[in-house]
């Protein structure tokens, strides 16, 4: 936000002019937190009275957004998100199909419940392969996509999780847009690692579609943002290009030295990384 804004805006006003570009309503925002309701809300952005600092941040978390994201879009995981996500990881973990399902909330009315039941069920097709997406899911989700006024951690992790949701061409526009995006740089300076790795499962999923050009612009993306630290991101990179020149050649050698490399990952005691690899690369062969 700049110095001119802040001039010439009070706080409330440019509150709901964020609100309303993210495309949340008052409602989305109110039923959020305990510390919240409706009116006091709108009182707020409408300039007659301020919110207490523990209000005004619960306002601002509820916009999935913190508050050094609301003043410099820098990107730290929301809180909302953050006790979801921990929900999910805990059932994908364990395989837990049914435990999933409960996070399902019927009847989603709120932006963050739809996204959420949205999230939950690309992890049941993720694992399971059963899709309770719906069309109107899908349309919603196309369009909180597309509409984004920028680029933040939120986004992007919602991205990452939902490839195989989206239809192709929209998912490397998407891709595309968010590594050219103004906000990378911040993004990537506090979540680096979730940047790089939503980036490698956009790559890999052109890979197995076989859109092996796409995948390549994707690739030298990759690159800019990566450095020697980044050895599993380096790692993925080297498996998944071998296995795109195995399938655009159809050379069973080449199929072997991917199996080999992630045999020797195995044997170097990073079998986490090697049983994904396998896992991923046995849907496609």
């Amino acid at each position: 936000m700049s110095k001119k804004v802040l001039e010439t805006q009070e706080i409330g006003a440019y509150y709901k002019q964020v609100r309303e570009k993210r495309g949340y309503t008052l409602s989305d925002v109110a039923m959020s937190s305990s510390y919240l309701d409706k009116s006091q809300l709108s009182r707020f952005e409408s300039g007659e009275n301020m919110l207490s600092a523990d209000r005004f941040l619960a306002a601002i978390n509820g916009l999935n957004m913190t508050a050094s994201e609301f003043v410099a879009l820098m990107s730290i995981e929301p809180s909302q998100y953050c006790v979801f996500n921990k929900k999910i990881r805990a059932y994908v973990m364990v395989g837990d199909i049914e435990g999933l399902k409960t996070l399902i909330k019927p009847n989603a009315r709120l932006k963050m419940e739809k996204i959420f039941n949205i999230l939950a069920k690309s992890a049941i097709l993720d694992i399971s392969q059963e899709n309770l997406i719906t069309t109107a899911e899908k349309k919603f989700l196309e369009k909180y996509l597309l509409s984004i006024p920028q680029w933040t951690f939120f986004e992007v992790k919602i991205l990452g999780r939902c490839l195989e949701i989206l239809d192709d061409d929209e998912i490397y526009d998407l891709g595309q847009d968010m590594l050219a995006s103004q906000e990378l740089s911040q993004i990537i300076a506090f979540n680096g690692k979730i940047v790089k790795k939503t980036a490698i499962n956009l790559y890999v999923y052109l890979i197995f579609k076989g859109y092996y050009i796409r995948a390549e612009r994707i690739e030298k993306e990759i690159n800019k943002l990566l450095t020697e630290w980044d050895i599993e991101e380096k790692i993925s990179l080297h498996i998944f290009k071998k296995f795109a020149q195995y399938k655009k050649e159809k050379n069973s050698e080449l199929l072997k030295e991917v199996q080999s490399d992630i045999d020797m990952l195995k044997k170097l005691g990073a079998t986490g990384m090697a049983n994904r690899f396998a896992m991923e690369i046995e849907k496609y062969c």
